[in-house]
């Protein structure tokens, strides 16, 4: 927040310089381009429209360039997913346990010359498509209706206080769509005192079990609910191993994750 007034500030100041500047520069060209006689009105209009193009075209591209300038620490849903990404190509690359050696993620700089300025919808890589969906902040109704879990166990967990011990969100895998077209999709629910380093957790969490349902893509007639159970375990189990390199690989590159703010659909569980 402290950068970001920074950089308004300048900004700011800056146009009031350059703006004063155009003025005067302004007056000039209007002159240059006016002191001609009538026949040459013709020409006088396509310079204008030229000079307007140009002048414009030049505007935009340094907004551009300027923007790429800015470099935030925090992991929004873009970055997390490209961090994420890097991560676990180093953990299949057998990389990951290496935490002082040359295998590094990228750093907020990086990924600020190379993040789209334009909002885009999907959080996921079109490099490396998947048959899963990833939801974040579903709500606990949706969570029990698509959730492979009995009612009685998704209860249990919510009453569970995550406050004691443990993770302060639920994680689930389950089919989203009618019968005859129905995708694998994982949900997250946060509890109402989940914080943002919790949510970058969840995410990991997350990528882990679609990795987990990605490589059990066949099932030779396993069933669905044994499936989806078997990669929440999995994934379970190597989050416990794979978090804590996780987070001081990404503190060692600068990152932020308190201050976490990935795309979500803005639920939380109050348990009273």
């Amino acid at each position: 927040e402290e950068g970001i007034s920074e950089v308004s500030a300048k900004i700011g100041a800056q146009r009031t310089v350059v703006g004063g500047a155009g003025l005067v520069l302004a007056g000039f060209v209007a002159k240059w381009l006016g002191a001609s006689d009538g026949s040459n009105n013709v020409g006088n209009k396509r310079l204008w429209i030229g000079l307007y193009c140009f002048l414009t075209f030049l505007h935009l591209a340094l907004n551009r360039m300027s923007l790429k300038l800015v470099a935030l620490d925090w992991m929004n849903s873009w970055r997390m997913q490209r961090i994420v990404d890097e991560f676990l190509d180093l953990v299949e690359k057998n990389e990951a346990n290496d935490r002082i050696g040359t295998s590094n993620l990228s750093t907020p700089s990086d990924l600020s010359r190379i993040e789209p300025l334009l909002f885009r919808p999907g959080l996921r890589n079109i490099n490396k498509p998947s048959n899963c969906s990833i939801r974040m902040g579903v709500s606990f109704n949706d969570f029990a209706r698509h959730s492979h879990r009995t009612l009685q166990s998704t209860r249990a967990q919510v009453m569970n206080d995550p406050r004691i011990g443990g993770d302060r969100y639920m994680l689930t895998v389950g089919a989203i769509g009618n019968k005859l077209n129905k995708k694998k999709s994982i949900l997250i629910s946060f509890f109402r005192n989940s914080s943002c380093r919790e949510k970058a957790k969840a995410y990991l969490h997350a990528r882990l079990v679609e990795k987990g349902l990605d490589q059990r893509s066949q099932l030779d007639g396993s069933n669905l609910d044994t499936v989806f159970e078997e990669a929440e375990k999995n994934a379970t189990k190597e989050l416990v191993v794979l978090w804590p390199i996780f987070e001081e690989k990404v503190k060692k590159e600068g990152w932020n994750l308190d201050k976490t703010e990935c795309s979500s659909d803005g639920y939380e569980i109050h348990v009273e």
